[in-house]
């Protein structure tokens, strides 16, 4: 994937410190940050600063391989009623065992 912008590594913050980081690290560092708010893909791309259709993209790939999620909602900043992204737990995804009261059962 194709790096869109330079973050600056390092204590020092100097010019010579920076490195390229690919789109879909941008956008998922940005949602780690901010979980479990939710954003559309216009206000997400507003968020990093980077074109609207490459975070739709990064976010589209993201849901695949992180505990992203895309459903509909409401957008964290616009606050409109429309499909958004969001970082879930993974915990989430999995129901907690149900075990049997002390003393019932066999």
């Amino acid at each position: 994937m194709p790096c869109y912008t330079l973050q600056t590594v390092g204590p020092d913050r100097e010019a010579g410190s920076a490195r390229p980081v690919p789109l879909s690290e941008l956008v998922s560092t940005y949602l780690r940050a901010v979980a479990p708010s939710a954003y559309c893909d216009p206000c997400l791309a507003a968020a990093v600063q980077e074109p609207v259709e490459g975070v739709r993209e990064a976010a589209e790939a993201l849901t695949r391989a992180e505990p992203l999620v895309r459903r509909l909602g409401r957008c964290k900043l616009c606050r409109s009623r429309k499909r958004i992204v969001t970082r879930v737990e993974p915990a989430r995804f999995h129901p907690l065992a149900v075990q049997e009261p002390f003393g019932c059962g066999s």
